[in-house]
């Protein structure tokens, strides 16, 4: 089997099963496919192939969409061209390039396929089934610090000595690895320097260009509704906030925002969301003890002694120390003697009264609904008078939410974070330009403006996907 030359075409097509498959990065993937018992071949999809006279060529939208359509163990139909003189170094079995492949019969989807370890590279100490590392990966040693723990001391040596398989998950597929598989307390601390150290290097990672907070000064992605909502309040306030029909919180989800808005700032709030959440009340519990934490803080306390949610009819529930007799009056426990069982138990029923009224009060209207002309004709009063329409991380929401906003002249705030873009290849920049990465797509929904006014940005101090794109009051025209 001799590809073509040049990148010309083989002559018949290959027909086998995809075995493995994995996705380089957004303008590259690759599937091993089984020819025979004893052949496979590496088959390459890829947009950044700069060689000239190539027979086809894929964009990154193709990309995307071609990955999409990939599954383990359909067999396929694939009319592939030579790849890369340097890709077909690095191997010492056949691979070669394609633009599209057609399914010739799917894999039954009641049980999954049985996927195969990638093929290796040259060079690989286990090629059979070793997964493909791009070059560039260098080795890496120990570099994070827990409080007992001197790099120099842990004596683990470079990360690049280690099975990190064998370090994520105690499992190695390969019959003849000769990376090194801790066990015990070897184990154990090197998984914690592990976990540790990715998850630095993927907050820097995930850190934006011209962000101007350190790393270290961000907080964690689970305050984020904190955070915009105090930024939501110091850059509109709250009497503007609050005023009409108050804050449209689209795809709110489980109303994490509105209930920050509505039981911690005392702004009135709607979620919209098509999909119905039902939180557990665990999780109803832990969110009020987060804002009766914030709360504290905010009025000078340590965040221990939990004040009253401006929001409830009732104060926080007693403590473990207390109960609550039938008066409502609180009264130490250990003022209850044995003898008085009965009454202790009263006023335990009455506590659970009392703590489940409150969780029961803490909620926020929510409407089950898209945001799209449909809601404007159904919902129309409260959208005329919002007072803002706001997303956090509102996926297929974030463009409905600015071009309802600036249909209707209501003010917004959006932190985009998922793109979407093979849904929507109609996106364009102004430079004409595709709209695939997010920072394109915040250019893009900056782009929306009119020509009498203009659209901010800002970055927020959380970790992850941390730009919020907003129309300020000074932007809103006279209709």
């Amino acid at each position: 089997m001799t590809p073509g030359r040049h990148g010309e075409l083989l002559a018949t097509p290959l027909c086998g099963q995809v075995v493995h498959a994995r996705k380089c990065y957004k303008r590259l993937f690759f599937i091993d496919l089984r020819i025979s018992p004893l052949l496979k071949v590496t088959v390459l999809f890829r947009s950044d192939d700069a060689r000239p006279l190539l027979p086809a060529h894929l964009s990154d939208q193709g990309v995307a969409a071609l990955w999409k359509r990939v599954k383990r163990g359909d067999t396929i139909s694939v009319h592939p061209f030579a790849a890369s003189e340097d890709e077909v170094s690095k191997r010492e079995h056949p691979v070669y390039q394609a633009v599209d492949f057609t399914v010739l019969k799917a894999w039954p989807s009641d049980y999954p396929f049985p996927t195969e370890p990638a093929m290796g590279f040259v060079g690989d100490t286990s090629a059979s089934s070793a997964i493909p590392r791009p070059e560039s990966i260098t080795a890496m040693t120990v570099t994070i610090k827990t409080e007992n723990d001197d790099p120099q001391e842990t004596g683990l040596g470079a990360w690049d000595e280690y099975c990190k398989f064998w370090i994520n998950s105690q499992r190695c597929l390969k019959a003849d690895c000769r990376k090194k598989h801790p066990t015990g307390d070897d184990y154990t601390k090197a998984q914690e320097l592990w976990v540790k150290e990715r998850t630095q290097i993927r907050r820097e990672r995930s850190k934006l260009q011209d962000d101007p907070h350190a790393v270290s000064s961000k907080v964690p992605h689970s305050q984020r509704a904190f955070i915009f909502c105090r930024w939501l309040v110091d850059t509109f306030g709250v009497d503007y906030l609050n005023s009409g029909s108050g804050v449209l919180d689209v795809a709110g989800g489980k109303g994490e925002i509105s209930l920050f808005l509505t039981h911690m700032f005392g702004i009135r709030s709607t979620v919209v969301e098509p999909n119905v959440r039902r939180d557990k009340p665990y999780q109803r519990k832990n969110l009020m003890g987060v804002i009766q934490r914030q709360l504290d803080i905010e009025s000078g306390g340590d965040g221990l002694s939990f004040k009253k949610l401006p929001s409830l009819a009732l104060g926080p529930p007693p403590s473990d120390d207390e109960v609550v007799d039938g008066k409502g009056k609180a009264t130490a426990a250990a003022g209850f003697q044995e003898s008085d069982i009965g009454e202790s138990e009263s006023a335990k029923k009455e506590r659970r009264r009392l703590k489940k009224l409150q969780r029961d009060q803490f909620t926020v209207p929510r409407l089950s609904t898209l945001l799209d002309d449909k809601f404007a004709l159904d919902y129309g009063d409260m959208l005329k008078g919002a007072s803002i329409l706001i997303g956090m991380h509102p996926d297929q929401a974030t463009e409905p939410i600015v071009d309802m906003a600036l249909k209707h002249n209501k003010p917004f705030a959006v932190v985009p974070c998922c793109v979407f873009a093979l849904d929507n290849p109609h996106r364009r920049l102004a430079s004409g330009g595709e709209v695939n990465t997010t920072l394109e797509f915040i250019q893009y929904l900056i782009e929306k403006a009119r020509s009498s006014e203009s659209l901010h940005k800002e970055f927020l101090p959380f970790d992850g996907m941390n730009i919020v794109v907003y129309r300020p009051l000074s932007g809103l025209g006279h209709e």
